[in-house]
C-alpha cells in the first residue's frame, strides 16, 4: 500500500521529464538517456516502467484519451448536438497543436493505436445523440462508429500541416458534419438558436467571454465572423506601427468551445429583413440574434488624395503596412502624422523613441494638442513633444494630399510618409444599413442596445451611437449589458426599460515607454505613474483573456 504511490510518482516523473523534452527538442530527437537524466532516474528504473521511448508516448496518449470523455460529459456539453460534442472532443485532443504541432500529431498517431478505446468513445457519443432524438433510430451505431473514426483519422492526418488548430479543426469538422447529415434528424438543427457575432473587437470578445463556457443556453450556438484567427489589441496598434511592439504581442486567442464556430471572411451585406449575413465569397450565414461589432475605419473628411496617399493604423493589416513603411524610411526622413487625438499622440511619441533620426510633424486642428482634455494635461503633452523634438503644428488645415506631399493651408510639405489619424467612421457595411443613424453615421439604438425596429439586432462598439466617445472600455461595458439583455430574451423574461449608465474608469495614454498621461474621473495623472498603470491594464487584459 505504501509502495504503490511511490511507483506512481516515479512513473509520473519520467513522463513529465519526457514530455518536457519532447516539447523542447521534438519526439524523434529525444533520447532515453536524456529522459533519464532529466528525470534523475537510472536507466534500469526507466526500463522497469517503459520498455521503449515509444511506450512513453503511448502512455501519454492513453492518458489524454482517459481524460477526454469526462471533459465532454461536463454539464454545459452533456446535452449538446453530436457535432458540437465531437468538436469539443477534438479540441481537447488537439489542445497543444498551436504550440507543439508536430508533437500533437505524433501523440494522436499513438492514440490511434488505442482503437478499442476510441471506438468506445465514438460509440458513446452516437448512443447519447440517439437518446436525445438527434440521430435517426435506424442508424447503425456500429457502422457510424467506424465512419466517424475513419473521417477523424483521415482528417487530422490530411490537414496536419494547417498553421493553426482552428484551421485544422474546421477542416476536419467539415468532413464529419457533411457525412453526419445522413443520420442527423433535421429537427435537431431547427431547435438550435443561432447567435452570430460580427467582428472580434473588444465588444465581441467580451460577449464571448461572458457566454462561454457557462453562460450560453443549451439550445444556442454561436458563430463568430472575423477576418483574422485572433482578437487584436487595437489600442496598441500605434506601438506595432512604430516598431516597439511585436505583432504576436498584440494578439489574443479566441475562447475555445465546441459551441463556437468561427467563419473567416469579409462581410459585404447584412440583410435584416431576411436575417442573413453575406460574405464576399457569396457565403450566407443565417441568424436568430445578431451582434454587429465591426468597428470603424478612417474618415478623410473629403480631403482629396487622403485615402490614396496616406497610411493607416485602423486594422492589423493596415498597421503592418504602416510599420513596414516607417521601418524602411530613409535616415533623417520626414514623417507627418495628421490628427493629434489619442492615436496620433501615442504614435508620434512611440515613433520618436523608435526612430530618433526622423523628423516627425504632428498636425493638430486645435489651438493646443488634446484640447478635449484638461488644459494641464494638454500642456504637459505638448511640452513633452517640444522637449523631444517633435514638431506640433497647431491650427492646421489639411487641404490636399499627393504622393509624398501634404498640403497644410495649401502649403506643400514634402514627406517620406504620411499617417492619417484624423477621425473615424463606421465601416462601410454598417454605413450601408438602412437604419436610423446619428450625425457621425453611428447606429441609433434603444437603451437595451438593439435596433428600435428589431430587438434581435444589437450593435456594440464604434458603430453604436452612445453618449461617450468610442473606446475599448465603452465597448466592453456595452457588451456586458448586451449579455444581460440576451439572457433575459432567451429566458423569456421582461427587459428592463433602462440600464445602468456605463461607468468608464478613465483614459490612459503613453508618451513612449517611460512617460504618460491620464484622466481618472476629474483627476489628471502625468508622468511615470499613468504609463505604469497603462502597462498594468494591458497585462491584466491579456491575462484575463487567457493569453
Amino acid at each position: 500500500m505504501i509502495e504503490r504511490p511511490k511507483k506512481e510518482q516515479t512513473k509520473a516523473k519520467i513522463e513529465n521529464a519526457a514530455l518536457m523534452l519532447f516539447r523542447e527538442k521534438g519526439y524523434s530527437r529525444t533520447t532515453v538517456q536524456e529522459i533519464t537524466r532529466a528525470a534523475k532516474v537510472a536507466k534500469g528504473t526507466f526500463f522497469n516502467y517503459f520498455p521503449t521511448k515509444d511506450s512513453i508516448m503511448q502512455s501519454l496518449a492513453n492518458e489524454v484519451l482517459q481524460k477526454v470523455m469526462p471533459f465532454i460529459q461536463q454539464p454545459h456539453l452533456r446535452n449538446r448536438p453530436l457535432t458540437i460534442r465531437l468538436r469539443s472532443y477534438l479540441q481537447f485532443i488537439l489542445t497543444d497543436f498551436d504550440r507543439y504541432p508536430a508533437l500533437t500529431i505524433e501523440m494522436w498517431n499513438h492514440a490511434l493505436k488505442e482503437q478499442t478505446l476510441l471506438f468506445t468513445h465514438w460509440n458513446r457519443l452516437i448512443e447519447d445523440a440517439k437518446e436525445l432524438g438527434e440521430v435517426s433510430e435506424t442508424a447503425s451505431v456500429e457502422t457510424w462508429t467506424h465512419i466517424i473514426h475513419s473521417l477523424v483519422s483521415y482528417g487530422i492526418q490530411n490537414f496536419a500541416s494547417e498553421p493553426t488548430k482552428t484551421r485544422l479543426l474546421e477542416n476536419v469538422m467539415t468532413l464529419v458534419e457533411a457525412s453526419l447529415e445522413a443520420i442527423i434528424e433535421k429537427r435537431g438543427h431547427l431547435f438550435m438558436k443561432k447567435l452570430v457575432i460580427l467582428g472580434a473587437g473588444y465588444g465581441g470578445m467580451r460577449i464571448l467571454q461572458r457566454l462561454l463556457p457557462e453562460g450560453l443556453p443549451e439550445d444556442v450556438e454561436i458563430t463568430l465572423v472575423d477576418r483574422l484567427p485572433y482578437h487584436c489589441l487595437k489600442t496598441e496598434y500605434y506601438a506595432l506601427a512604430a516598431g516597439t511592439a511585436a505583432d504576436h504581442h498584440l494578439r489574443v486567442n479566441f475562447p475555445e468551445d465546441a459551441r463556437l464556430q468561427i467563419k473567416y471572411g469579409t462581410i459585404t451585406h447584412i440583410d435584416i429583413r431576411e436575417k442573413t449575413v453575406e460574405l464576399e465569397n457569396n457565403d450566407y450565414i443565417p441568424y436568430d440574434k445578431l451582434i454587429i461589432g465591426l468597428g470603424c475605419e478612417d474618415k478623410y473628411h473629403n480631403v482629396p488624395g487622403a485615402a490614396e496617399f496616406t497610411h493607416s493604423i485602423q486594422t492589423m493589416d493596415q498597421t503592418r503596412r504602416t510599420y513596414e513603411t516607417l521601418n524602411n524610411t530613409r535616415p533623417n526622413g520626414v514623417i507627418s502624422i495628421v490628427g493629434a487625438g489619442l492615436s496620433g499622440v501615442e504614435l508620434a511619441s512611440e515613433l520618436r523613441e523608435s526612430r530618433p533620426d526622423l523628423t516627425i510633424k504632428l498636425f493638430d486642428r486645435g489651438e493646443i494638442i488634446l484640447s478635449m482634455f484638461p488644459r494641464k494635461l494638454s500642456t504637459y503633452v505638448q511640452n513633452w513633444f517640444i522637449d523631444h523634438g517633435v514638431e506640433v503644428i497647431n491650427q492646421s488645415n489639411i487641404t490636399k494630399v499627393e504622393d509624398g506631399i501634404l498640403y497644410n493651408h495649401d502649403e506643400a510639405i514634402e514627406c517620406d510618409a504620411i499617417i492619417w489619424t484624423a477621425g473615424v467612421q463606421p465601416v462601410e457595411v454598417v454605413r450601408n444599413l438602412d437604419v436610423e443613424k446619428d450625425k457621425q453615421g453611428r447606429v441609433v439604438l434603444t437603451p437595451q442596445h438593439h435596433l428600435p425596429t428589431d430587438e434581435d439586432v444589437f450593435v456594440v462598439g464604434d458603430c453604436a451611437s452612445l453618449p461617450h466617445a468610442p473606446s475599448a472600455q465603452l465597448a466592453e461595458g456595452q457588451a456586458e449589458q448586451i449579455v444581460t439583455i440576451l439572457t433575459k430574451q432567451w429566458n423569456g423574461e421582461p427587459l428592463p426599460e433602462e440600464l445602468p449608465r456605463i461607468k468608464l474608469k478613465g483614459v490612459l495614454g503613453s508618451l513612449g515607454k517611460k512617460h504618460g498621461f491620464g484622466l481618472m474621473g476629474e483627476r489628471t495623472l502625468l508622468g511615470r505613474v499613468p504609463r505604469v498603470l497603462k502597462s498594468g491594464v494591458l497585462w491584466m487584459y491579456k491575462y484575463h483573456s487567457g493569453s
